[in-house]
């Protein structure tokens, strides 16, 4: 089977790049391996399509929180049919069965003809989903409807990097929830979709009078949850710093690149505040079934009833994705997603 594999083993030694692969040639390669063999609980599955997130950023460039294995496929979700089974339960009930899937350490990547997971990490799907929208389900959707699990009804939450695809799928979510998203972008072309999306607030950080209107919307909203994809950073600092008693800076990426400030750390003791970290991997892993069946339900709701729609920025056959790939990944929304068996 064809696939991208990864060239280098381990960590790097520098910080790298959350935003895009300017030396993709450098981490990964196009190449002809064996389709694996799956072993107990785990499931095989011919892709047909994967999503480029930036996880997978991360961990093709060694800042992950996982080490790379040279040889071994990159890419952690895609959609596609289970083909075949290594024993157990869970294993011959996915026989057959098209499943959005996540890749975990066990498994073997999805930017390829075929990828190797745990059974319990393909989930099947309902009738009218499209592919387009399995494809990229898992990393964000999922993580987005459980960490909005975190806000109380009638509440307000603060959210980072909201121009991304979370944050529109967040603050459709909120909506119709019944919360209300505080917004932060760092350009005013995203500020009407938002709204028009449900977002009760969109504030551009990169305006003079930011400091003003985040204090404003602060002290009116009173948010208690902060979820911040930026992980560090002044403008994460100053949102947190301004939050009242109680805050809870959820931090669930790294897209600022550089380390969590604490301001004032007397905050932490005399204002009850904390820093947390969310990871959908972990999630899964500490949340009952129920629940995730619950959650992975709503998600699949929404996009077949249109509630939500994943925004495609490009679609790169696997054959000419390693070239592709940088551009593709400085396009400014949308995902990029990487197909198997189609045509350009």
């Amino acid at each position: 089977m064809q696939a991208l594999v990864l060239t280098q083993d381990g960590y790097a030694t520098d910080a790298g790049s959350m935003r895009g692969f300017s030396e993709a040639s450098d981490l990964l390669t196009l190449a002809e391996i064996p389709v694996p063999t799956p072993g107990l609980g785990q499931v095989l599955i011919k892709v047909r399509r994967s999503t480029v997130n930036p996880s997978d950023v991360a961990f093709v460039t060694g800042t992950y929180g996982q080490p790379r294995v040279a040889g071994t496929p990159a890419g952690f979700e895609g959609v596609g049919t289970v083909v075949a089974h290594g024993g157990g339960v869970m294993g011959r009930v996915m026989m057959g069965r098209n499943v959005a899937f996540y890749v975990g350490q066990r498994g073997t990547g999805a930017w390829a003809d075929y990828a190797m997971t745990d059974a319990l990490a393909a989930i099947p799907l309902k009738k009218g989903m499209q592919d387009r929208d399995a494809a990229a389900m898992l990393v964000n959707p999922i993580s987005v409807a459980a960490m909005l699990d975190l806000v109380r009804p009638d509440e307000a939450f603060v959210f980072s990097a909201a121009a991304s695809q979370l944050g529109k799928l967040a603050a459709s979510l909120a909506h119709d929830q019944g919360k209300r998203m505080i917004g932060i972008v760092r350009r005013d072309g995203p500020v009407e979709a938002l709204t028009t999306f449900g977002a009760a607030h969109v504030l551009n950080e990169k305006h003079l009078d930011f400091a003003d209107n985040l204090t404003e919307v602060l002290r009116q909203e009173k948010p208690v949850i902060f979820l911040d994809a930026v992980g560090g950073g002044p403008v994460s600092s100053q949102v947190f710093s301004a939050m009242g008693k109680g805050a809870r800076w959820i931090i669930y990426g790294g897209l600022g690149g550089s380390s969590a400030e604490i301001s004032n750390p007397g905050e932490m003791i005399f204002k009850d505040k904390r820093v947390e970290s969310f990871w959908a991997v972990s999630w899964a892993a500490k949340t009952s079934m129920l629940k995730q069946l619950r959650i992975s339900g709503l998600v699949q709701k929404r996009f077949v009833s249109g509630a939500w729609t994943t925004d495609v920025a490009a679609e790169l056959p696997l054959d000419r994705a390693l070239d592709r790939l940088p551009a593709a990944m400085e396009l400014p929304d949308g995902k990029v997603q990487i197909l198997m068996g189609e045509a350009p």
